[in-house]
C-alpha cells in the first residue's frame, strides 16, 4: 500500500471510492437525503475542479493498493469558512471499508498535515458528525475536541457537526 498525492487522472477512481466509503460509513447515521446525495458523479465534478484550483492551498492524496486501486483518499486546504486566517482544514478522509484499521488513515492525516505545512499553515481542523464512530482516530492523532456545534439544514434535517483541531502541526510525529 502507498499514500501519494492525486493526479487528475485519478479523479474518477476517487470519486467512486468517495461514494462508496461515504454510504458505508454514514448509512443509519444521517438522514439518508444527505448520505444518498454523495454519488459517484457529484464526487467528480466537485474533486475534477478542485484538482484544476491554482488559487489556493488545495491538496489530495491517494491511498492506493500495490496494484494500483485507489482505496482512499485525504483532501483539504485552507479553512474554507475563513481562509483569510491562514488556518488549514481536512476537507475529507476516506477509506474504503475493508482497508480500514490497517494504519492508512493515519498515514493519509500524515501526508496531509505535510501539505498544510507546506503551504505555510501550521494549524489544522477538521468537521465531522457528530455521531460519526470514528472519532476516536482523530483524538489518536492529536486533534482535540472543540466545544463548538455546526449545524447543517440538508433536506429539512438538521445535521450536528463537530470539529477536532491540531494547534501546531510541527510538534507532530
Amino acid at each position: 500500500m502507498r499514500i501519494r498525492p492525486a493526479v487528475p487522472t485519478d479523479v474518477p477512481a476517487i470519486a467512486k471510492t468517495y461514494a462508496e466509503s461515504w454510504r458505508t460509513t454514514y448509512q443509519g447515521l444521517a438522514p439518508d437525503v444527505f448520505v444518498n446525495g454523495m454519488t459517484e458523479q457529484a464526487a467528480t465534478a466537485i474533486f475534477h475542479d478542485s484538482l484544476q484550483s491554482t488559487g489556493h492551498a488545495y491538496f489530495i492524496h491517494v491511498a492506493e493498493t500495490d496494484e494500483g486501486r485507489i482505496i482512499g483518499y485525504a483532501d483539504g486546504g485552507k479553512e474554507r469558512s475563513h481562509p483569510e486566517m491562514g488556518i488549514g482544514e481536512l476537507y475529507g478522509l476516506y477509506l474504503l471499508k475493508d482497508f480500514q484499521r490497517q494504519g492508512l488513515g493515519r498515514r493519509l492525516f500524515q501526508a496531509s498535515a505535510q501539505s498544510v505545512l507546506a503551504s505555510g499553515m501550521n494549524t489544522l481542523l477538521i468537521w465531522v458528525l457528530k455521531n460519526n464512530t470514528n472519532q476516536p482516530f482523530y483524538v489518536s492523532v492529536g486533534g482535540v475536541l472543540q466545544p463548538t456545534i455546526k449545524t447543517l439544514n440538508v433536506g429539512g434535517h438538521d445535521i450536528k457537526l463537530v470539529s477536532y483541531y491540531w494547534e501546531n502541526l510541527s510538534l507532530l510525529k
